[in-house]
């Protein structure tokens, strides 16, 4: 049954229910204080947004980094509503609009599949899509349905919404070129296991250059780009340079603070001003963030699928010796865990690795067929026995990355 109300008087109730979540240790009280807000105000989204620039940034990697830089970024301009830390479903965007009503501006993590509702409920002013790929195969159980949903509502945007968008991703791409006021970047991340056919026809599509660009016989291709993050310079319109640096490890943090000095700018930040900004931050709601457990310091890093896995693998290699894998297969994890073979173990070869979690037996098993030498343990803790005193990497999958991310923000 749906109730409604004066939507300040709903907002003080749902912080109420909020906090209340909080006192009784029951979560952030963010997701029980939104779902309260819809209840009482069902568009409460839709009134929220009202008189306000949104940003939504959606993508399967990368969403939450990425909306913090870019939050960061227009903050040194104006107040900024955001929901950063993750909550990216129906009542975390309702919750995170509620917190700050006379923000100005919203920049707002978007769930792949809730990008249609979100874009029909607040009218945004820029849309950043990161990029595709296979995560949680028991939910999202084909890419191309995503990017459909997308070019659906993609190509009744006005004018006025821009869409900044992945030209190395041909899903992206193709759900993007629907929209009549695209930004096109290009950052030579790239990872197209999951495009190995076209999206506009189905035919088989070339990739040439080593993965930099790719095309169809039907006439799809990737899009020019406006902006291109050539290693740490950020080539952009009439001869525009800009040096991206990323206190934040790996080559898609890079390749995220670049795609956030180009949405910062669209909104009227200098370039090098916003790249100063997002430089000098080291961690996002506990990625990379230091732990300690026992006499070991860990890294903590979150890798939820193959694209993932493979990048924080890369990233990790030039880590410490020692590395903890930590999957679980929860709800929020994906019950599916057949992902593992599809993910490139080597970068683990000759490294001290350790595995725990719900499905550590599944993992040992993928390790060993790689010939991955690993010891299974049955916890954190129990890692951090044998590994002493070291620095480590702990790689943790959904559910388990936010338990020891609480760790983090106490150390």
């Amino acid at each position: 049954m749906l109730i409604f109300m004066p939507l300040r008087l709903a907002i003080r109730i749902a912080h109420s229910f909020g906090v209340l979540s909080r006192l009784l240790r029951q979560g952030s009280g963010v997701m029980v204080g939104g779902r309260i807000l819809l209840k009482l105000v069902p568009d409460a989204v839709h009134k929220l947004s009202k008189n306000r620039k949104v940003v939504l940034i959606s993508g399967t990697n990368g969403k939450s980094t990425t909306t913090a830089l870019i939050a960061q970024a227009l903050s040194t301009k104006s107040l900024v509503a955001s929901n950063s830390t993750g909550a990216n479903l129906f009542a975390g965007l309702a919750f995170a609009l509620s917190q700050n009503t006379s923000a100005p501006v919203a920049v707002l993590e978007v769930d792949e599949m809730v990008v249609p509702w979100a874009i029909t409920q607040t009218n945004p002013r820029l849309i950043v899509l990161l990029n595709l790929g296979r995560d949680q195969l028991d939910r999202l159980s084909e890419v191309r349905v995503v990017a459909q949903k997308w070019r659906e509502v993609l190509r009744n945007l006005p004018a006025s919404c821009a869409v900044l968008a992945d030209a190395d991703d041909p899903f992206v791409a193709w759900a993007s070129m629907a929209s009549v006021n695209v930004i096109w970047f290009t950052s030579g991340v790239h990872g197209h296991m999951d495009a190995s056919t076209c999206p506009e026809c189905g035919d088989i599509l070339n990739w040439q250059n080593e993965g930099a660009s790719y095309s169809c016989n039907c006439g799809f291709k990737k899009p020019n780009p406006e902006w291109i993050l050539r290693g740490n310079t950020l080539l952009g319109p009439r001869n525009r340079e800009i040096k991206i640096t990323s206190a934040i490890p790996g080559k898609a943090a890079l390749s995220n603070a670049a795609r956030a000095v180009v949405a910062s700018q669209y909104f009227g930040v200098d370039g090098d001003a916003a790249a100063k900004t997002i430089s000098l931050i080291t961690s996002v709601d506990g990625r990379f963030g230091a732990l300690q457990i026992g006499q070991t310091k860990f890294r903590l890093m979150l890798s939820k699928n193959p694209a993932s896995w493979r990048e924080t693998l890369a990233t990790s290699a030039e880590g410490p010796l020692n590395v903890l894998l930590f999957v679980n297969a929860n709800t929020q994890d994906g019950k599916d865990t057949s992902w593992m073979w599809d993910v490139d173990f080597s970068p683990l070869q000759g490294r001290s690795v350790f595995v725990t979690g719900d499905r550590r037996l599944d993992l040992s098993a993928r390790l060993t067929v790689s010939g991955i030498n690993h010891r299974v343990v049955s916890n954190e803790l129990a890692a951090s026995t044998t590994i002493g005193a070291c620095d480590a990497d702990l790689i943790a999958s959904y559910t388990a990355f936010h338990r020891l991310a609480k760790g983090v923000k106490k150390s």
